[in-house]
């Protein structure tokens, strides 16, 4: 997902990681995520600045957090509670430290892109095997069509569709948070370092439209599926080159990231023009009612509950309940409803608010310490919801749709599938079309008097646009839509991770001489 450019550092393109332990978070709040860092193109000189997929703005300093304690006090520092020990405080303690511990943990898993990358490819290839075994594919099946919750108002869905509209609502609002944190403080600020990436972007979408329109025509069935090879999965790709191209900087990785927000941001409005139809428009009505309660509630609860804390709980349901709204209202509407996670996430405020953490007490009178005064203070409503919402998004929501999506029966294919116009669409699409048009865009851009990303080559310029063709969520997403009840359906799913696995291996494939040179030289 998105990134942030921060602070001042030395390179190093891995993730530095902290051993802080915060206390327990007021919004709540989780761990600061770990950073990147990224070259800022805007200057002549090389200038390396952190670059945090999660996290925007630079951060306050602090000398307690280099001191390498998670709980440190102050030398006259009084115990809170004159009776510890004895009224069952210190168990409390420590429960809520065991308790950040495991969100700690919980979140550096998450942010780490080749643990959620491989595990999200290890269900999806587990659906597909589990799909086609004779003792668990019908089993499966039956699950998939399932009807868990045999609600009115059209709610009566299966397992798979309350995982496509419902459970993946989480990913988009994830998104849709990103996507707001770059606008206000991250790289999509800066127009100079936005326009390559942007520019990219699109020529990565256009051409694997034309390559999958040209072997589909004389087909309407199966240019439904136009979309389908458009996507980037940036958990994947940028796994990938941190494995296949190690050698890659921190600002092609930045380039990586700021195009695959672009191309999201693509994608989300190729389901909302090509894949909606809006049936009745005066649900639009309630959505939006929805969305306000949403953003009203949310600022409130970012201002005022620091101060009146009981509150918090109650403006932050109230706040569940707008977006449920939102999402009911798309929903009825026609349009795909996980769009109300997008639209929830922008308008989500990045605003830092500053009350009662800032003079370093508590709503309860207490003593705050260091730590905990600069993490409330650095943390925006959309920051502190991000944390919260990525474990959930990378390590529950994409795995469980990667796992259903791709639980198809290849019974019906056979070797037909190598004469598929569908399967060769979506796999050439991504496999050729993405790089080939990412990399006409960046040469053109180059001729325009743009600058590529600071000490790139050609080589490795062409292995990143390679795997950008990369593509599972909302590949998948879009041919479950483009070709919902369609014999069609198989074939795409397919061809995603055909030309999603061609692309590792082109690059894979083209790193294996200067691997070979390397070990000769050692």
């Amino acid at each position: 997902m998105p990134g942030r450019l921060v602070g001042h550092k030395t390179p190093n393109p891995t993730r530095p990681t902290r051993s802080i332990m915060p206390p327990t978070p007021t919004f709540p709040a989780f761990p600061v995520n770990p950073q990147r860092q990224v070259y800022d193109d805007s200057n002549s000189q090389q200038n390396l600045k952190f670059f945090n997929p999660r996290q925007s703005g630079p951060q306050p300093a602090d000398p307690q957090l280099n001191s390498g304690q998670s709980d440190s006090k102050p030398s006259n520092a009084q115990p809170s509670n004159p009776h510890r020990g004895q009224g069952g405080s210190d168990r409390d303690r420590h429960r809520r430290l065991h308790l950040s511990n495991f969100f700690t943990a919980l979140s550096s898993l998450a942010d780490n892109d080749r643990i959620t990358g491989l595990f999200m490819m290890a269900c999806a290839l587990v659906g597909l095997i589990l799909a086609n075994l004779p003792e668990t594919g019908p089993g499966l099946k039956a699950l998939a069509a399932w009807i868990p919750l045999d609600l009115p108002g059209g709610l009566n869905l299966p397992l798979k569709d309350w995982i496509q509209d419902g459970l993946l609502t989480i990913f988009f609002l994830t998104m849709g948070l990103d996507l707001r944190q770059e606008a206000a403080t991250g790289t999509l600020r800066d127009h100079k370092q936005v326009l390559l990436p942007l520019l990219a972007a699109l020529g990565g979408v256009a051409v694997p439209i034309l390559i999958y329109c040209l072997l589909n025509l004389g087909s309407p069935a199966g240019l439904r599926g136009w979309a389908v090879p458009t996507a980037t999965d940036v958990a994947f790709s940028l796994a990938a080159l941190q494995l296949l191209l190690p050698k890659a900087g921190p600002a092609l990785q930045a380039f990586l990231m700021t195009l695959a927000i672009f191309d999201d941001l693509v994608g989300v409005l190729l389901i909302a023009l090509g894949y909606s139809s809006l049936g009745q428009p005066s649900w639009l009505l309630v959505c939006l009612a929805g969305l306000v309660v949403w953003a009203l509630l949310v600022r409130v609860a970012s201002r005022f509950c620091p101060l009146w804390r009981p509150w918090m709980l109650l403006f932050l349901l109230g706040a569940l309940a707008g977006g449920l709204l939102a999402w009911y209202g798309l929903f009825k509407a026609g349009i795909h409803p996980v769009l109300a996670g997008v639209a929830m996430g922008l308008l989500t405020p990045v605003t830092r608010s500053t009350g009662a953490e800032s003079t370093g007490t508590n709503p309860a009178g207490t003593k705050t310490t260091g730590i905990e005064s600069s993490h409330v203070q650095a943390s925006s409503p959309a920051e502190q919801l991000d944390r919260l919402l990525t474990p959930l998004s990378a390590l529950v929501v994409l795995p469980v749709f990667a796992f259903f999506s791709l639980s198809i029966s290849l019974d019906q294919l056979g070797p037909g599938l190598l004469t598929d116009r569908v399967f060769w669409g979506a796999t050439l699409g991504l496999a050729l079309g993405k790089p080939l048009g990412i990399m006409t865009m960046v040469i053109l851009a180059s001729h325009l008097g743009l600058r590529r990303p600071a000490g790139s080559t050609t080589g490795n310029m062409i292995g990143l646009c390679q795997l950008c063709g990369i593509g599972f969520t909302m590949s998948f997403l879009i041919a479950n839509l483009a070709f919902a009840g369609s014999t069609h359906l198989e074939s795409a799913l397919l061809g995603v991770l055909a030309g999603s696995v061609l692309s590792v291996l082109v690059v894979a494939v083209g790193t294996i001489p200067g691997r070979l040179r390397s070990a000769r030289h050692t």
